[in-house]
């Protein structure tokens, strides 16, 4: 899914610097919107592939 709809899911019902928690992490979607909204995150997966790949995503993510 699109990371405009966790952007606009995380910016409504938290603050800055809150903790975003998502038990099914998969690509890292949300993790990529908590980090581009100044939030912390707690992501995980019970597949490598998973993990992996959300790993690679959030890294490769510029923040401004």
């Amino acid at each position: 899914f699109p990371v405009e709809l966790p952007h606009r899911l995380i910016n409504l019902y938290s603050y800055e610097g809150d903790v975003v928690l998502d038990p099914f992490c998969g690509s890292g979607t949300t993790a990529v919107a908590a980090r581009k909204n100044n939030r912390n995150y707690i992501c995980y997966d019970i597949k490598q592939e998973y993990i992996d790949l959300a790993k690679s995503r959030i890294s490769n993510q510029k923040f401004i």
